[in-house]
């Protein structure tokens, strides 16, 4: 009974981790110092601008990668991503792991199909599914408010009966803008 208990613990601590990594940089997604309305972090598709790319497609609501940017150590206003700016998260298919974008070099292989992506997931947990969800809401007053719903299942490699489902929304206070 006590192992039992301790992997159910251990299971739900390490989901926890990586959702708590993962809400804390999506939470930084477009902030930009003194960058005013025109923010490099902006993603543009010619008549809607969005600070979250699910999937490399601006229309897309739901998907396994997610890519954003921040900027990481200036607080000058700049023009353009930085190296270090760019962050992403996806799911591995294939080793059942959920992975950060890393590239120091520069951005120019910044996709969710690039070999830049590095595994953050325990060796002990499988994860089997991760999604993104993007839900928009206009106020009265005409502000685009984004809403992002993470959405993880692991289990242990070593006991796979242990499941840990969890689902958070977060509401992007960068990402609330007029258009």
């Amino acid at each position: 009974m006590q192992a039992r208990i301790d992997a159910k613990t251990r299971l739900s601590l390490e989901v926890s981790r990586l959702v708590t990594m993962m809400e804390t940089e999506i939470r930084r997604a477009g902030l930009c110092y003194q960058c005013g309305g025109a923010s490099p972090y902006l993603f543009d598709n010619g008549h809607d601008l969005q600070l979250l790319l699910i999937d490399e497609t601006l229309s897309q609501r739901q998907g396994q990668c997610l890519r954003f940017a921040y900027q990481q150590d200036s607080t000058h206003p700049t023009s353009t991503v930085g190296k270090d700016d760019a962050k992403g998260f996806r799911l591995d298919t294939e080793a059942h792991a959920i992975e950060v974008y890393e590239n120091h070099r520069d951005t120019a292989n910044w996709s969710c199909e690039s070999g830049y992506w590095r595994n953050i997931s325990s060796r002990e947990l499988k994860i089997s599914h991760l999604s993104f969800t993007r839900n928009e809401v206009r106020t009265e007053n005409g502000r685009r408010i984004t809403a992002l719903t993470i959405k993880l299942s692991a289990s242990l490699i070593s006991q796979p009966s242990q499941r840990k489902d969890v689902s958070r929304t977060l509401v992007l206070a960068n990402t609330v803008a007029s258009s």
